[in-house]
């Protein structure tokens, strides 16, 4: 299988491997149940000065919910089972096991990627530009409280931290200029 590139799934692997994106992102993920997929789709429609609207956002939730619900997070869930199940296994079993369901999880990340990237495509076209950072940061918490999720100070934290990565001060001040 061939991962056929595209502008979302490269914004997103250049923002993942920002420092301290990945652990912002799983910690979003594993406390608040956010889908980072969802979060780096946010991140770079704003990257294009686009926020999404509630109606936007539910619509792109909906196109990748059974995705994640009946494979990725199953998926994710036996790869983290093994870890501490390595003592009982064959030599070197449990990790590669874990690597390559590793593998196959990045192939369903990069899918529902895939889906979200097709949706873009039918936006309607943008009537104004936001400021990056801003379009952004107004889809994560439109994001979030789609979810329902109280306004923690740390899943805010978070939030700012993956903001402050893909959007650093000094892009910002060269955006007002």
């Amino acid at each position: 299988m061939h991962r056929e590139s595209n502008a979302f799934w490269r914004f997103s692997l250049q923002s993942y491997r920002l420092p301290s994106v990945e652990a912002a992102c799983l910690a979003l993920q594993d406390r608040w149940g956010t889908d980072t997929n969802l979060l780096l789709y946010c991140c770079w429609l704003g990257s294009a000065g686009r926020p999404l609207d509630k109606r936007s956002l539910r619509r792109a939730m909906a196109a990748v919910a059974r995705l994640q619900a009946d494979a990725i997070q199953p998926l994710r869930g036996v790869r983290r089972a093994l870890k501490p199940m390595s003592k009982g296994l064959p030599a070197g079993w449990a990790a590669d096991l874990r690597k390559r369901i590793g593998a196959v999880e990045l192939d369903l990340e990069y899918l529902e990627q895939f889906a979200l990237f097709q949706l873009a495509q039918s936006l309607p076209p943008l009537a104004s530009r936001q400021p990056p950072r801003a379009a952004a940061q107004a889809s994560i918490a439109r994001y979030l409280a789609l979810l329902k999720l109280p306004p923690a100070a740390l899943a805010q934290q978070h939030t700012g931290t993956m903001l402050d990565a893909c959007f650093p001060p000094t892009a910002a001040g060269r955006e007002a200029q």
